[in-house]
This record gives C-alpha cells, structure tokens and sequence, in this order.
C-alpha cells in the first residue's frame, strides 16, 4: 500500500512475510491527522478509518521500539476475539523504508483524547473497565 502522512511524502509499505508484488495496483491511504507520540508515531486516515503506527521516534532505539511493536501486536492478536467495537482490527504488521508498523482499524474514540475517563457515561466505562480486566487476564494469565 502507498501512504502519505500530511507532513510527508508518499510511501510504500509492504505486508511483513507476503510477497512482494510488482505489479499489483496498491490502495493510497492519505494519513489526515497525528494522533499521539508514545513509543510510536500514530498517524489516522479519517477517510480510510486506518491507523498506522509506525516504530519509529526520533532519538528513541530502534531495537526497543521494534520490542513494544511485536508487543502490542501480540495483544491485539490475543484480543481478537473483541476487536472492531472499541479494540481496533489488526491489518498487519508492514515494513517501511524506516522500519516496521501496525495497520489497525479506526475504532471509537482514544482515552487519551477525553479530557478525563469520568466523562464517559457510565455504562461505556463499565465496558472499558471489563476489557482492560479481559485483556490482562488474556495477556498475563490471570
């Protein structure tokens, strides 16, 4: 697939263990918005609903951001029988010219967007409380 971020030039990005087809016609996804900068630069099509987090942060090792990649790749995959409600859909992990990236579906809205988790009605906080319990029973084995 080819992606520009609005701050960028275009880029391929090719799935991680797919062939590389040639002459395939590649989807562009024009990347909108920045979502956040943890361990990962987040950038959002609100035409495509895609997420792309690319590992990659100025000044940051490469070698761990590439860790916290496959480890939240591998919550995602163990959380897959929840996602596309308020877990966003794994696409895949995809390499790019300056590393490696997850392609998730847009689900819902960030907490970290809300000003305070306690402006969500009631019974969307109750459902977020029961799938953060989810994920770290499923994840660490609780």
């Amino acid at each position: 697939m080819l992606v520009q971020c609005f701050d960028g030039q275009p880029m391929e990005l090719n799935l991680v263990n797919a062939p590389h087809l040639r002459h395939t016609k590649k989807p562009f996804i024009y990347l909108d918005h920045y979502l956040e900068a943890g361990w990962s630069s987040v950038y959002a099509s609100s035409k495509s609903r895609i997420v792309i987090k690319f590992a990659a942060v100025p000044k940051k090792d490469k070698a761990e951001l590439e860790r916290q990649l496959n480890t939240e790749k591998a919550a995602y995959k163990k959380l897959s029988p929840i996602t596309g409600w308020v877990i966003p859909r794994l696409y895949g992990e995809y390499r790019w010219f300056g590393g490696r990236a997850l392609v998730l579906s847009h689900e819902g809205q960030s907490l970290s967007d809300l000003e305070k988790f306690g402006s969500l009605p009631l019974i969307e906080r109750w459902d977020v409380n029961v799938i953060q319990r989810k994920h770290h029973a499923d994840f660490f084995g609780d």
